[in-house]
């Protein structure tokens, strides 16, 4: 029981076991609708759903993030089979971007949580290549890869030194929002950034780093933002809170939303989501885009493109017709 208590304080801090079960700890008052339905929907699921649901999304702790590649032996990040889809659009904006814009402006590519460069389907030890990869198969002019973790940067930098465009690459292990707040990423107008911004939760994702990082005038933001994973299922957390200085707190830049009516908890996840995207376009002057779900049934998270040019939309539409499988859609 001593690994199941460790993993439950690190991931869910209001769970707390007992000798036949958890039970769950919430303070007074509000959102009482919210609360109670959730309170009765994980009884009906039981112990065990619990603990599978605190293994499988225990990021960033190492044991998933702690694999080895079987093909070069370095860490690997474990992931679901779904991040490949949200690799295909990465690749294909990467791809219509850079052969339609190269001769126009400096195309700079910046991974935010760039990750080890290699991932590992968990339920099937499938590998395939991580977003700095992804790019690297595209010709901007630069890289920029960041890191926080060492050891997971150190596998990125090794992954990279014998590539062909090594010498394009920078790689900073250091935690992307210090980096931004620093003014290390800013760009001259010459210079068109692509940047893929992708959390493992939203507290990764603040609104005023967002903000930051937006100053850039050429500049399309490809953002995953943690629907399910980041706020439907940390809600009671964020309710029970005290202050306003919760990762939804930070990550909307308003404590407003804790005066929203709602009695469902994926209610509310839609409705930050929407809120989140609406409040950052209309701030930073961005065009409102398609999302996609992923994985598409029952989606943990979405991706989504902020661009403040119709050219950028218009790439966005196009690759979005563009299956998995190659396909194309029909007109």
């Amino acid at each position: 029981m001593k690994h199941g208590f460790l993993i439950s304080a690190f991931c869910f801090p209001n769970f707390c076991f007992s000798s036949a079960a958890f039970s769950l700890r919430f303070g007074g008052g509000t959102s009482h609708g919210i609360l109670t339905a959730w309170r009765k929907r994980r009884a009906l699921k039981g112990v065990q759903i619990v603990l599978d649901t605190v293994w499988k999304w225990a990021y960033p702790a190492k044991i998933h993030m702690g694999n080895l590649s079987t093909s070069d032996g370095l860490l690997v990040r474990k992931s679901g089979e779904w991040a490949e889809r949200k690799h295909h659009y990465l690749n294909n904006y990467c791809g219509i971007t850079t052969v339609s814009m190269r001769k126009k402006f400096k195309l700079v590519y910046v991974d935010v949580m760039a990750g080890p460069g290699r991932c590992k389907i968990e339920k099937t030890n499938e590998e395939f290549p991580g977003s700095p990869l992804v790019a690297l198969d595209h010709d901007f002019a630069e890289y920029v890869f960041i890191e926080e973790n060492p050891e997971l940067a150190d596998a990125l930098k090794k992954r990279i030194a014998n590539h062909p465009k090594a010498g394009k690459v920078t790689v900073l292990t250091e935690n992307w929002i210090k980096v931004v707040e620093d003014q290390r990423l800013k760009f001259t107008n010459s210079t068109l950034a692509v940047v893929f911004v992708d959390p493992i939760g939203i507290s990764e994702v603040p609104m005023s780093a967002m903000k930051k990082l937006a100053r850039n005038i050429r500049i399309d933001l490809l953002v995953t933002i943690q629907y399910r994973l980041g706020i439907v299922r940390n809600l009671p957390q964020y309710l029970n809170a005290s202050g306003n200085q919760t990762a939804l707190d930070n990550f909307l830049g308003d404590p407003g939303w804790r005066e929203w009516k709602t009695g469902d908890c994926g209610e509310f996840g839609r409705r930050a989501v929407e809120y989140f995207c609406e409040k950052f376009q209309k701030d930073e002057g961005f065009i409102g885009t398609q999302h996609v779900s992923v994985p598409e049934q029952n989606s943990l998270y979405r991706f989504t493109l902020f661009t403040r040019h119709p050219r950028g939309e218009d790439f966005w539409k196009k690759i979005l017709k563009i299956s998995e499988t190659g396909q194309r859609e029909l007109l």
